[in-house]
């Protein structure tokens, strides 16, 4: 009986030490993007790139997480979403100006992002925008 319990205990103990969290205090950007597919390009193919292209360089040059969301139900059918997470919202503004352009800083992430970027409108384009939201 002790065993089981104790077994119990870590099962549960070792399930909410691994669940992820937004801390307080994290800036949440939540973007809505309508995509137009170029050529023969297939949603999979785009997403696939945003995926493991796309979000991984964002990540690393913004140092922020970066997840992209794929529609499966609902009215946004036609819609990629993604969710960039930043610490804290001094994070997000070394590289923005207060009314969303992008600062000195953030201009030379976007360049470091060109490439990337170029890659992905080969693929298809986006249109759309987004809400920041800070975590309570």
């Amino acid at each position: 009986m002790k065993k089981i319990l104790l077994l119990t205990f870590l099962a549960i103990f070792s399930l909410s030490a691994f669940s992820q969290s937004l801390p307080k205090g994290s800036l949440v950007g939540v973007h809505s993007y309508t995509v137009t597919l170029n050529g023969s390009t297939t949603m999979q193919e785009f997403m696939d790139f945003e995926t493991n292209k796309w979000a991984p360089a964002l990540s690393k040059i913004y140092n922020c997480e970066v997840h992209i969301l794929k529609h499966i139900r609902g009215e946004n059918e036609n819609k990629v979403g993604i969710i960039i997470i930043f610490k804290n919202e001094a994070d997000r503004n070394k590289y923005y100006k207060q009314d969303g352009s992008l600062n000195e800083l953030g201009k030379a992430a976007n360049e470091k992002m060109k490439a990337i970027d170029q890659a992905s409108k080969k693929l298809g384009t986006t249109s759309g925008g987004y809400t920041d939201w800070l975590v309570q």
